[in-house]
């Protein structure tokens, strides 16, 4: 089972409807600047798929923070209505499951309290994906490694743990998951110094005790092992251990909360290994932590039918390249089975890696970025990649009605065309220490200037000259118009003409003359 396609609308930094494409369910390389969506994409694959957080878990607070723009012909401003929608490849055509407003989580049990998103099937297969899936971010890679404050690093491991990173898991087996032992643990708060009282409280600290040091013993194991694939990283895990929760009898307070962390680094144990170790050190060691337990939740390594996720976002800004394509390995050959989201905001990495993962195929890579077209207005995030630009835009046209965003993948489509034709003609213009920041004018004028030249040389033409004045009208009266300020005065017909000379460009042979 895969994720083969994942559409958000109004959600977070996503305006309209997104859609990301994942043909025959592949992992995802997927590069994006800060600021163009990617965390909020990120977002959207935990908050779905995670029981990290408690029900109830409404989809509304993740509406995306702009108003939409007025209706052209009644001035009305439609409300946004936020929506994730994954879609499997369980059946053809792909099952499709969604967490919109006024529903359940498509994780959370039918109380009769609102419209259900899952059967009851449906609802243990996500729940079984999600104890076998690993989210992590930059974010909770510092939690990890770095005291925040004066706070101790070994509570603030065990919140990290016991609450985020392990919460979803099943530290035996059985049915209960962490995060659930332990609500349980903090439910049984004695309020009193009632025997019943603290003997219930002893029950349920003892029980979670009893699961949780065996299981990070495994992991201190499993994850010595990971740091192999780290070249002369040097460290050892000496100790990975809980002393054990209990609620003080006198105060009723909790004691024990807290994770032991051990390391010796070249043969020599550090009191303060957060202190002492380099960054590049401190990400494989949360890295090799984290994975360890992923792999470990894996119930069944040997099945690979099942869908297991993980998700890497921007963890890597700590590690040098030496260190970087050693991880990629260390997933490809560690995660066989799992649908891998791997996700950055340095272009030059992104490079790398893309070239390195296609090798192995099931592997995509897009960029993200996010497009401004107007100073008041919210950015648009644009995918690029292997999709058709002119695709996407006829989709917003015809299904969402989004003259914005279809005319912002026009721009792309019809920019990409200048681009890589300037490059393949070899047509000189002004030097940018980055290719990617030539406006579209000076390609244009570029490539208006070789068709002048040729036609005063040669008496040949180099563009149809009955595309010139039609790719000016696109330029006025839609690329244009995205950058004034205020709402751009865009409209259907321009649109779409827009889009069908864009197509016949595309496919028009350059030089025209030969």
């Amino acid at each position: 089972m895969r994720i083969v396609h994942l559409s958000l609308h109004d959600f977070r930094a996503f305006p309209g409807t997104f859609d990301l494409p994942l043909k025959n369910g592949c992992n995802l390389l997927l590069h994006g600047e800060n600021g163009s969506g990617k965390s909020s994409l990120a977002t959207a694959l935990r908050e779905f798929l995670s029981l990290e957080h408690p029900f109830p878990r409404p989809v509304d607070p993740f509406v995306h923070a702009f108003a939409a723009q007025p209706d052209p012909v009644t001035g009305n401003i439609p409300p946004r209505t936020p929506r994730v929608e994954m879609h499997f490849d369980t059946a053809p055509p792909p099952a499709a499951i969604a967490w919109s407003p006024g529903h359940l989580h498509p994780l959370q049990l039918d109380d009769g309290s609102a419209p259900a998103s899952t059967t009851e099937p449906q609802r243990e297969i996500l729940a079984g994906i999600s104890r076998q899936s690993g989210f992590f971010d930059y974010r909770t890679l510092l939690r990890s490694s770095f005291r925040q404050g004066k706070a101790d690093l070994g509570t603030q491991l065990f919140t990290l743990f016991v609450e985020c990173l392990l919460a979803g898991f099943q530290p035996d087996g059985g049915a209960r998951t962490l995060g659930d032992l332990w609500t349980e643990v903090k439910g049984a708060k004695p309020r009193y110094k009632y025997k019943r009282q603290l003997r219930r409280a002893k029950s349920a600290t003892d029980f979670f005790n009893s699961k949780l040091g065996p299981f990070l013993e495994t992991i201190r194991v499993e994850a010595n092992r990971l740091l192999s694939f780290f070249p002369g990283h040097r460290m050892e895990i000496i100790r990975l251990a809980h002393p054990g929760c209990q609620y003080s009898s006198d105060t009723k307070e909790l004691l024990g909360h807290r994770i032991e962390l051990e390391i010796s680094y070249a043969g020599h144990v550090l009191p303060k290994h957060e202190e002492f170790l380099n960054e590049a050190r401190l990400t494989a060691l949360g890295l090799a932590l984290f994975l360890a337990a992923v792999k470990l939740a894996d119930s069944n390594p040997a099945d690979a039918a099942p869908l297991r996720v993980l998700l890497l976002d921007d963890v890597l800004i700590g590690l040098d390249l030496s260190n970087r394509v050693p991880l990629l390995d260390l997933l490809h050959q560690e995660f066989p089975n799992h649908q891998i989201f791997l996700f950055t905001h340095d272009s030059v990495w992104f490079d790398i890696a893309k070239g390195h993962t296609g090798q192995w195929g099931k592997w995509a890579a897009f960029s993200l970025h996010a497009e401004t077209t107007a100073p008041t207005l919210p950015d648009i995030p644009r995918l690029k990649g292997n999709m058709a630009d002119l695709a996407v835009a006829e989709r917003h046209l015809d299904r969402d009605g989004d003259l914005r965003a279809a005319a912002v993948y026009v721009r792309s489509a019809l920019e990409a065309r200048f681009r890589n034709l300037c490059k393949e003609q070899g047509i000189m213009v002004r030097y940018n220490p980055n290719p990617h920041d030539v406006k579209a004018d000076a390609l244009w004028t570029a490539l208006l200037r070789r068709h002048v030249e040729r036609r005063k040389e040669e008496n040949k033409r180099f563009i149809d000259p009955t595309l010139i004045p039609r790719i000016s009208a696109v330029r006025s009266a839609v690329l244009n118009r995205l950058s004034h300020t205020g709402p751009p005065a865009l409209n259907d017909p321009d649109v779409r003409a827009a889009i069908a000379t864009v197509k016949d460009f595309q496919s028009t042979t350059v030089p025209f003359d030969p």
